[in-house]
Order: structure tokens, then C-alpha cells, then sequence
């Protein structure tokens, strides 16, 4: 991008609107990802197999590390134990996913991808990558020194988010 469209002082509450712009534009963007998803793998007899993204990050967190247990899967994608447990019975009856129980832990159930899973998982890697080289394209248009700044302002912002979450979370 040229340097003459940039603006040299933006108000902070023109910055805020242009943030909260961002911010809902992405969550509409993420929400049609199990869409986006379902269209490259839709299967015209059984229908599409993917529901919502909490789905979608579920195979994904399985597909990752597998064999892998429920407890460690609520853990990696921020869900409870009973939720997994719901997905993980949703999964297996849609043929995505398997349970099993290893040899030396009898009592602990873990889960792995069945080849429709596999599936799944592979066309997800696929659709992110995609959209990471989309994301690199426009990027491009970007100096260095644009880049890092974007890149400090995010980190920055990401900690402030946190440090909110912490006081919230004191003060309930």
C-alpha cells in the first residue's frame, strides 16, 4: 500500500469503530467457514457431516493428536469434559471419529479419526491453507515496517484482552 493513503493522526474512538469493524466482519467470516468447509466435502447421499465450528475444532483437535482423550481435548479447545463427551457421541455416530480404549488404560476412552474424518480433517488443513495464502497475497501489499507494527499492535492488544479477562474474572 502506498504510504499517501495513511492518514498521519486517526482518533482513538474512529480506531475503536474501525476495530469493532474488524472484529464483527471476522466473526461473520468465521461463522461461514463450517459452510465454506461443507462445500468442499459435501457427499449428495449422506448430506454434509460438519455442523458448527466447535465440530470443526474438535476433528481438527483429533485429528492433531491423536489417539487423544477427552479430558486433553476440552483442555485444547476450551470446552468441558461433557461437552466433548456430547461432540465426541455426535462424532462417532456420524462415522467421524472412533473411540478406543488403549492397552494399558482400560478406563480411559480415547479418540481417533476414521477415514471420513480423515477427510474432513484434510479438507480443513486444505481450507486454511488456502485462506493463509490469501491472507499472505494481501499482506504483500504491506512494507516491513507496516507489518511490525500491525504485528506489535496485536500483540499488544491481545495482552490487554487478557489482562481484562483476569480482572473480570477476579471481580465475579
Amino acid at each position: 500500500m502506498e504510504a499517501s493513503v495513511y492518514r498521519q493522526h486517526t482518533a482513538p474512538s474512529e480506531l475503536y469503530g474501525q476495530i469493532l469493524d474488524f472484529l464483527h466482519r471476522y466473526e461473520s467470516h468465521r461463522q461461514t467457514e463450517p459452510s465454506r468447509l461443507r462445500a468442499m466435502i459435501e457427499d449428495e447421499e449422506t448430506g454434509s457431516r460438519v455442523g458448527n465450528l466447535t465440530v470443526v475444532n474438535a476433528i481438527q483437535c483429533i485429528g492433531r493428536h491423536e489417539p487423544i482423550n477427552g479430558t486433553t481435548i476440552a483442555e485444547k479447545i476450551g470446552l468441558s469434559r461433557a461437552g466433548v463427551t456430547k461432540i465426541g457421541t455426535r462424532l462417532v455416530r456420524e462415522g467421524l471419529v472412533k473411540r478406543e480404549r488403549m492397552r494399558h488404560n482400560r478406563k480411559e476412552i480415547y479418540y481417533r479419526l476414521t477415514p471420513a474424518g480423515r477427510e474432513v480433517f484434510d479438507t480443513h488443513c486444505e481450507l486454511h491453507e488456502r485462506e493463509e495464502e490469501r491472507f499472505r497475497t494481501f499482506l504483500g501489499g504491506y512494507s516491513g515496517e507496516q507489518l511490525a507494527f500491525v504485528g506489535e499492535f496485536l500483540r499488544h492488544a491481545g495482552a490487554e484482552f487478557e489482562r481484562q479477562q483476569l480482572f473480570a474474572e477476579k471481580v465475579r
